[in-house]
């Protein structure tokens, strides 16, 4: 029989690929959204999580829930009132859904939750076990994942993705980093030595996919095999996207008068792990930076 997925954050660049990766696959979709529509392929439900309210229907096909939703990032300063709305904006999301899981007939068997690799200290070789980080991101992701792991008392089998650096032209930092570009600016953040834990988008989707489709539980790191340097990244991104530019470094103190907390996620030096996702069973399509594959800009 076909399988339904909800995905809740389904409108962004990233629900927005997977969306379309599932129905190629043969999936029905769905998606939560405070502005539902039925698309051609894919049906909407409302839902304000700020509010707490949910069209509890969503749930009466649904086979899996994928839960990407939150407020971008690095979207805007981290002011107080800005990380208390990063924060609600995922800690109500997954509040709701266990919510309306536990109070409504489903058939639920799957959830995937995102985290990010914004869980970890600096260092090389972080691995699923590592410790968490005493920054804003760290406590964030922390308190993220309690909130996911709470599907796992409804005996949903719960399974959550620390996402690296996700390379699409459609969102995250290679849109960002293609504004400059299309001027021959090639920015370097900091000295360009730390090290930069990417995923391919569709990787990232695949690796989704592949946690439902195999009902795995736990947590994965969510990057491709072979980080890189900054400098080497921005490289990679010249090539791939077919662009010249002069390098431009933006040393670290600029930076973080520019962007102030939010620096840390261009200048933290992050050696993260795919082992245990590769160890899964999962076949990476983009393993290198140099070989991601984008239009010609």
């Amino acid at each position: 029989m076909q399988q339904t997925v909800l995905i809740a954050g389904g409108s962004g660049f990233i629900g927005s690929r997977l969306s379309q990766l599932l129905l190629d696959k043969g999936y029905d979709v769905a998606v939560l959204s405070r502005k539902p529509h039925q698309g051609l392929h894919v049906k909407g439900f409302y839902w304000n999580p700020q509010e707490q309210e949910i069209d509890n229907t969503c749930l009466e096909k649904a086979d899996v829930l994928i839960n990407l939703a939150g407020s971008n990032i690095a979207e805007r300063p981290w002011t107080e009132k800005r990380k208390r709305d990063l924060f609600n904006s995922r800690i109500n999301t997954a509040q709701l859904l266990f919510n309306t899981l536990k109070t409504h007939l489903h058939k639920v068997k799957c959830y995937v939750g995102a985290s990010a690799i914004g869980f970890y200290n600096e260092g090389e070789n972080l691995t699923e076990e590592n410790s968490v980080s005493h920054s804003f991101l760290g406590n964030l992701c922390e308190h993220w994942e309690k909130e996911s792991f709470r599907m796992a008392e409804l005996n949903i089998s719960t399974s959550i993705v620390r996402i690296g650096l996700v390379m699409s032209p459609d969102g995250g930092m290679l849109k960002e980093i293609l504004k400059p570009l299309r001027f021959g600016i090639a920015p370097v953040f900091g000295n360009g030595k730390q090290w930069q834990s990417w995923i391919h988008i569709d990787d990232l989707c695949g690796i989704i996919i592949h946690l439902f489709e195999h009902q795995l539980s736990g947590i994965y790191n969510g990057v491709a095999p072979n980080p890189v340097r900054a400098k080497e990244l921005m490289t990679a991104i010249q090539l791939t996207c077919k662009k010249q530019g002069i390098k431009f470094q933006i040393p670290g103190i600029l930076l973080n008068l520019m962007m102030g907390n939010r620096s840390e996620m261009l200048l933290a030096s992050q050696k993260v792990s795919s082992e245990k996702i590769t160890s899964s069973g999962y076949i990476f399509k983009f393993t290198r930076a140099e070989n991601m594959q984008w239009p010609v800009f």
